[in-house]
């Protein structure tokens, strides 16, 4: 089963400004290339069992595929999905370190220091809002919400000048 993340919209928010926008989308490609990750894995587990499961319908008549060229050409397959995971992974883990260090920019009083958490717990590490809540301190959902929006808008203020693409 694959699980994939969906933003709460694609269509900005209102009042919310061009900056804001830029910024939350570009958190936004986190989860997204999270799931990507998954879908791959899926991809390859299927490539592998379909290498290593023989058909009913063998033939070794000339100009009809055995059972080993099947074999072989998935498991060609699953090695080459494998090269595109292990490069879907490097380029998360620098989306990854990029995050965390444009999120944790706003270390100028305690409130901006949990609003920081919430990004990075939202967006990086892909928590959900009511697993935050308890783990930063809030009482409710809704108070992440808003700590990720009031991050956002902070962020879009400090990194108007940074080009985040």
């Amino acid at each position: 089963m694959i699980q994939s993340w969906t933003p709460e919209s694609d269509t900005p928010k209102p009042g919310e400004a061009a900056g804001v926008q830029t910024i939350r989308a570009w958190f936004e490609r986190l989860p997204k290339m999270r799931a990507q990750i998954r879908q791959q894995q899926e991809h390859i587990a299927s490539l592998r069992s379909a290498a290593t499961t023989t058909t009913s319908s063998t033939s070794g008549a000339p100009g009809h595929s055995g059972t080993s060229d099947k074999v072989g050409a998935n498991s060609d397959s699953a090695m080459d999905a494998e090269s595109r995971l292990a490069e879907l992974k490097c380029q998360y883990a620098e989306m990854r370190k990029d995050a965390i260090e444009v999120a944790y920019m706003l270390h100028a009083d305690p409130a901006s220091v949990k609003r920081s958490k919430c990004i990075v717990m939202f967006y990086v590490d892909g928590h959900k809002q009511k697993d935050i809540a308890p783990e930063v301190g809030y009482s409710s959902p809704g108070k992440v919400s808003q700590a990720i929006s009031e991050g956002l808008h902070q962020l879009a203020e400090l990194v108007s000048e940074l080009n985040l693409s």
